[in-house]
């Protein structure tokens, strides 16, 4: 009986400690808010996300100041976007606004500012919506952006609900 509770109480010490260092290693957790075009200004390094094959509704265009104190980074395989650096702020929306329309069931965009804890603006995104009949929501996307050190980590997936909706070839079903 008392090894049984030594390998029980080891294992909820193994498991604490596991996700306290998860929770070290993953940064802390930015929040988005609306935005507007104007307040864009500047230039920018413009990240295209998605667009991969045609009926892709996995896209999304982050927008952050060039020589800005942080950068960031895709959680993704390097051929899933495209990094144009240098852009003033007009050329940079007006390049994401035509990526993002790749999909013919897109029904418009969503701008929104990307800003760390301190309320500070680190960055923008532009996300594609579509009609509510199409999949039964706007917002198909489950975005998360971590900031650890000057690096904001994006983690880009389907919202859980869509995902359960993909049949097995690999095609989102339309709800009409």
């Amino acid at each position: 009986m008392k090894r049984l509770l030594t390998n029980v109480k080891l294992r909820y010490i193994v498991m604490i400690a596991v996700l306290m260092l998860n929770g070290c290693m993953t940064g802390k957790q930015l929040d988005i808010y609306g935005a507007i075009p104007g307040d864009l200004q500047g230039t920018y390094t413009l990240i295209l996300y998605g667009c991969r094959y045609f009926g892709d509704i996995e896209n999304l265009a982050i927008l952050y100041p060039d020589g800005g104190l942080t950068t960031f980074e895709i959680n993704d395989l390097k051929t899933s976007y495209q990094v144009y650096e240098g852009l003033p702020a007009d050329k940079a929306l007006k390049r994401a606004e035509k990526f993002l329309t790749c999909n013919a069931d897109y029904w418009k965009m969503r701008l929104s500012k990307i800003v760390d804890a301190d309320g500070a603006i680190v960055g923008y995104e532009l996300r594609t919506l579509y009609t509510p009949d199409t999949f039964g929501m706007t917002d198909v996307l489950d975005v998360h952006y971590r900031l650890r050190d000057s690096t904001v980590t994006v983690h880009i997936k389907l919202d859980a609900e869509i995902e359960k909706e993909i049949d097995y070839s690999g095609r989102i079903p339309h709800r009409i």
